[in-house]
């Protein structure tokens, strides 16, 4: 595609996590219109499919694999079969997270006292963890090539908190230092690792959300809407791209909220 052209993406191979819908949706089918070949990984085969026949559309040979982040075994048996069929990985795009499932109008605190150990953990082992076990596998094929651009897609609450989903919001700012940690370990492989914080983005994840908050989102940010995961999936790309000298670094896309 003509608006990838000089990004380098074309012939490369790349790895989204929670591809089936969403910001990681929008992800695998801009990599694919930039003509690079995609694995899709998540947790439910039926909407990957669905993306997967999208990917089809520009380029050829995508997979889609079902893959639970926090199961480091199921990582690694993916990333090698992705390596196994392409010969090559070269961008890796950890989307892949979670929240509460609320109920239509519910307000995120109202689960702060229902929090309990196994279920903050999680949020890490989604969060942090998968972002880190995804790292290390593809790590392992990106070094010896001397490329790698991996794009870690965390949330603005990693930045600027929020006191009721603190588990949400804690397991995103590890996942935010995380990726300096990895940035300064693989930049003299030529691999660069960046982050990006999205402000509020209409995706099924805020399926439940009264308009009342998209509304008061929009208010509160100076573009005047909230986010759609095109806006979200084009900083990645950016990110992608082969000619680039930035790493370790977190990158806000929220219409200017946070500014």
């Amino acid at each position: 595609m003509a608006a990838y052209l000089e990004y380098g993406i074309e012939g490369r191979t790349a790895i989204v996590t929670g591809a089936g819908t969403g910001i990681g949706a929008a992800c695998a089918i801009e990599l694919a219109k930039a003509g690079a070949r995609v694995a899709l990984l998540g947790r439910r085969t039926a909407p990957l499919q669905e993306i997967l026949e999208q990917c089809d559309k520009y380029t050829s040979g995508s997979l889609a694999l079902p893959v639970d982040v926090a199961d480091e075994d199921a990582v690694n048996k993916a990333v090698k079969q992705v390596h196994e069929k392409f010969g090559r990985i070269d961008i890796l795009v950890n989307n892949a997270g979670f929240d509460f499932d609320y109920k239509p109008g519910e307000i995120p605190f109202e689960h702060y006292y229902d929090t309990d150990k196994e279920s903050y953990m999680r949020f890490f082992e989604v969060h942090a963890f998968g972002h880190f076990a995804m790292a290390q596998a593809c790590t392992k094929y990106m070094v010896p090539a001397k490329f790698g651009r991996i794009v870690n897609v965390t949330s603005v609450l990693g930045v600027t908190g929020d006191y009721g989903a603190a588990a949400y919001t804690a397991s995103k700012a590890a996942a935010n230092l995380q990726t300096k940690s990895l940035a300064r370990k693989y930049g003299k492989d030529n691999i660069t690792v960046n982050s990006i914080s999205p402000g509020m983005v209409n995706t099924p994840m805020k399926k439940n959300s009264p308009p009342e908050e998209f509304e008061a989102v929009a208010g509160m940010t100076p573009l005047g809407r909230v986010a759609e995961p095109i806006d979200i999936a084009r900083v990645v790309m950016f990110f992608a791209q082969e000619n680039l000298f930035v790493t370790g670094q977190n990158l806000i896309p929220d219409g200017g909220g946070t500014m």
